[in-house]
């Protein structure tokens, strides 16, 4: 799954369309309102002078109007929003039997901080998952030195509140999962940082 997973780095902006979101994709219904004012015209033509072509208009206009309703509630930030800009601390880790998790902090454009977590377990028969969501935040240092960070993160997907988190030394980093298992991990820069997440959006898409 490592080389998996690192390998995808370097081809998934090539990719023009993921679905793995935090949150909802307006575009394929805007698109497709176009397409229904289109075809009303071009059945309303015909019928210029007759009582149901006054009719036909507003239920057009009304099935436009309801559509842009629905994007409403679906035009969500999404991870793939996400820039380099945006980036606090990111962090990629693999432990000895595979499994990887991609971890980032991130400050969305309405100044929300967010957190995301991907999990890609090594075992065949468990799912790859991801978390991402606002946050609280509660640290400790403990006699190691190593500053642990918890983070009640209140998931957009599920409405759940899960506790992922960090921690930090003058030389290590580990990342810890949904069960409090710690996976020493690796910094990445902010770049790394978003083609790590769009590898792990990749994946879950698959």
């Amino acid at each position: 799954m490592k080389k998996k997973l690192v390998s995808v780095v370097l081809t998934v902006l090539m990719a023009g369309s993921l679905i793995t979101a935090c949150g909802g994709q307006p575009e394929t219904a805007t698109a497709s309102v176009p397409a229904e004012e289109t075809k009303a015209e071009a059945e309303a033509e015909p019928e210029t002078e007759t009582e149901p072509e006054a009719e036909a208009v507003p239920e057009v206009e009304t099935e436009s109007e309801a559509e842009p309703a629905e994007d409403d509630g679906s035009e969500d930030f999404t991870l793939l929003d996400v820039s380099n800009e945006m980036i606090q601390a990111g962090v990629y880790a693999v432990s000895e039997d595979g499994t990887e998790l991609v971890f980032s902090m991130f400050t969305e454009p309405s100044g929300t901080p967010m957190a995301s977590l991907f999990i890609f377990p090594a075992a065949e028969d468990l799912e790859s998952d991801v978390i991402c969501g606002t946050y609280t935040a509660d640290s400790e240092t403990d006699e190691d030195g190593i500053t642990w960070t918890l983070l009640t993160v209140t998931d957009a997907y599920t409405g759940g509140e899960f506790e992922i988190g960090f921690g930090e030394s003058e030389e290590e980093v580990y990342i810890f999962d949904t069960e409090g298992t710690a996976y020493e991990g690796q910094y990445l820069s902010a770049d790394d940082t978003i083609d790590y997440m769009s590898a792990a959006a990749y994946l879950l898409a698959e």
